[in-house]
């Protein structure tokens, strides 16, 4: 019988890094990757961010497109052949900075502008979100952001899945809820430290 899994597992991610050239859901391939990475940095609600932060950064592909964004960008993964591919292909950015943790144990003192959570919470139980979930409600610098974006099927071996974690966040989170996008395929949040909208922030209102 198979069992959920609660706690992080390096054996079941170096197993998924093993395969597709440590790219296993074939994230520069696959246009359903490229669409939602675009859609991701569209609904961004700042053109630039001074310190942002992005959990569970896997080979950094969204990594370097958020970079061009942030004027400081720490990425986070818990996996060691995620973290030696994303320092590869980040290397000629300075101001990235790729860390080996694992979530919430290793979560930093820190603000932020911008915390992005990709396809990243379903992977941890409920006790660990919820230690996130507090986290992030201390998190964010005044008018920052959080974004988080996670696939709606039904994630094999684990507990929670993409509308358990929004549902918690949505619930617990303590900021005003900004944006919401429902794909098909996968749910997209937003939330800012300011209710204001972008529009009247740039004096169009």
């Amino acid at each position: 019988m198979e069992t959920n899994k609660s706690n992080y597992d390096h054996d079941y991610f170096d197993a998924l890094y093993a395969v597709n050239e440590g790219d296993p859901w074939q994230y520069e391939q696959r246009w359903y990757e490229q669409r939602k990475r675009n859609i991701t940095l569209a609904v961004l609600p700042n053109a630039q961010f001074s310190n942002a932060i992005e959990m569970g950064c896997s080979n950094g592909v969204l990594s370097e497109q958020l970079a061009a964004r942030c004027q400081k960008l720490y990425c986070l993964d818990a996996n060691q052949i995620a973290v030696s591919l994303a320092k590869q292909r980040l290397q000629q950015h300075r101001h990235v900075e790729v860390i080996q943790g694992i979530i919430p144990q290793d979560l930093p003192q820190q603000k932020f502008d911008l915390i992005v959570l990709s396809e990243v919470l379903y992977y941890l139980d409920q006790t660990s979100l919820l230690q996130v979930i507090e986290w992030l409600n201390t998190a964010l610098n005044p008018n920052g952001s959080i974004l988080a974006c996670h696939w709606l099927q039904p994630i094999q071996h684990f507990e929670m899945n993409g509308q358990a974690v929004h549902t918690l966040l949505k619930e617990k989170l303590s900021y005003p809820h900004y944006l919401q996008l429902g794909d098909a395929d996968f749910l997209l949040d937003v939330w800012r430290q300011t209710q204001t909208s972008i529009a009247d922030e740039e004096g169009l209102i």
